[in-house]
């Protein structure tokens, strides 16, 4: 604390005005935090320009504690000027070095992870509107009376739009596996001013789908949508951006589901196993016992394990074990556990949660996932990531009840589409939270 060392060696005069200053500013920084928006303190950490600014000021803080150190140091008569100097600067610098390094990675990550756009995130505005009510006419020997007016304000929100979808993929690709296959597709639908959301499990094994131009999607032998990636790769011609993969999957999913998809996340089995580790760990409830295979993520090689009734806290091997297994069950049994997976995840990402964990989360991103949401939108959802609950989540499985009765050549049945397209319609259009549409929330589901 600058200004303390000053006035323990007698220096009480301009130890005090050190202290005093240090408390001021201090003082000031906290009142400005507590009165500066909640998302513009998320932009100052997410923003790479202002992290910039935040390294340079903790770097000037730094050099603020270690010339008041020094002056001390040589008030209390040290005379050793290289050791003892020395010795000062490692212990007064070493947290501004750990925070200039950790913001330093933190830029750099947000910078390889998150492309950029040329126009900042719509910020939140808000317009008032009012209105004059004319009253009757009243007799001249009346008393007056005031006109109502009424006032109605308007709040235009983030991001641009009121809602937020986005396409997680979860590719098969690890140890002993070639190529990508993304056996796990959720389609997450965010009102990001209510906090309602819905996650939308597509099949792997879904198969006669179409792209948004009507041709039927040929597939690799089979035409499953869990091919659609790998076939993307290797027909790049008519789809747009850098990964042609990830476009065929995206137009693939806006035409079976009749919504389009803003964004896309897509990560492997060990970037989803780093994933939960980074976030502690996912508390889940499980409903009945099944065996699962735990996978060793470095050799491949698993063994088999069990999991009980009940609430349990596992970590990313475990959380992925849970996601994975069908072993004794079906993809539609283990799509339900990857939905109630999101969604406890989800109730964990509390902006305190998030911003505590970001070094790590960032790290684990760089390595292991791919995504097409711009940094500048960062603030907006992990603004309104604390609004999502299991209460307000609905989620959806196209099972075999989604199914038209028809085949395709191979014999694999096909998707009724327009009975998909009807029931993302109501959910996203109707009330989601009160029942109405015959869906119980997440938080009944999942336990």
């Amino acid at each position: 604390m600058p200004g303390l060392g000053q006035i323990l060696v007698g220096s009480v005069a301009s130890g005090g005005f050190l202290l005093a200053s240090t408390i001021g500013a201090g003082t000031v920084a906290v009142i400005l935090a507590r009165s500066t928006d909640r998302t513009q303190l998320l932009e100052m950490v997410t923003d790479p320009d202002l992290i910039l600014m935040l390294i340079g000021i903790n770097a000037l803080l730094g050099l603020i504690r270690l010339v008041a150190a020094t002056d001390a140091w040589r008030r209390a008569g040290g005379r050793a000027v290289g050791l003892g100097i020395g010795s000062l600067a490692l212990f007064t610098l070493i947290p501004h070095i750990g925070l200039g390094y950790v913001g330093l990675e933190t830029r750099s990550t947000i910078l390889k992870v998150f492309p950029s756009e040329e126009v900042a995130a719509v910020p939140p505005t808000t317009t008032t509107t009012t209105t004059l009510v004319v009253l009757p006419l009243v007799p001249a020997w009346s008393l007056p009376v005031e006109p109502v007016v009424t006032t109605t304000t308007t709040t235009t929100l983030p991001l641009g739009t009121d809602r937020f979808t986005v396409l997680l993929m979860g590719g098969d690709a690890g140890p002993g596996r070639g190529g990508l296959r993304t056996d796990s597709m959720i389609v997450a639908s965010v009102d990001t001013n209510s906090g309602d959301a819905a996650l939308f499990s597509l099949p792997r094994n879904l198969a006669g789908l179409e792209f948004s131009d009507g041709t039927l999607f040929p597939g690799l032998g089979s035409g499953l949508l869990n091919e659609v990636y790998m076939w993307g790769q290797r027909n790049p011609e008519g789809f747009e951006g850098p990964d042609p993969g990830i476009a065929a999957v995206k137009d693939v999913a806006e035409t079976l589901l009749g919504i389009p998809i803003e964004h896309y996340v897509l990560v492997d089995m060990v970037g989803f196993v780093e994933l939960v580790d980074a976030m502690g760990g996912v508390t889940v409830t499980n409903p009945k016992s099944f065996p699962a295979p735990l996978y060793d993520s470095g050799t491949g090689e698993y063994e088999m394990i069990t999991f009980e009734p009940g609430p349990q806290h596992l970590d990313g091997d475990l959380a992925l074990a849970y996601s994975r297994s069908r072993t004794g069950s079906s993809d539609y049994v283990r799509m339900g556990r990857q939905r109630c997976v999101m969604t406890a995840l989800a109730d964990q990402a509390s902006p305190l949660n998030l911003i505590s964990r970001l070094p790590v989360l960032l790290n684990v991103m760089e390595r292991r996932v791919k995504t097409d949401i711009p940094y500048n939108d960062l603030p907006y959802l992990i603004n309104f990531a604390s609004k999502v609950s299991s209460d307000r989540t609905t989620l959806v499985g196209f099972d075999l009840d989604y199914r038209s009765g028809e085949v395709t050549a191979l014999g694999l049945p096909t998707p009724d589409v327009p009975k998909i397209q009807s029931v993302v319609s109501q959910v996203i259009n109707g009330n989601w939270a009160d029942g109405t549409i015959g869906l119980p929330p997440a938080s009944e589901v999942c336990g």
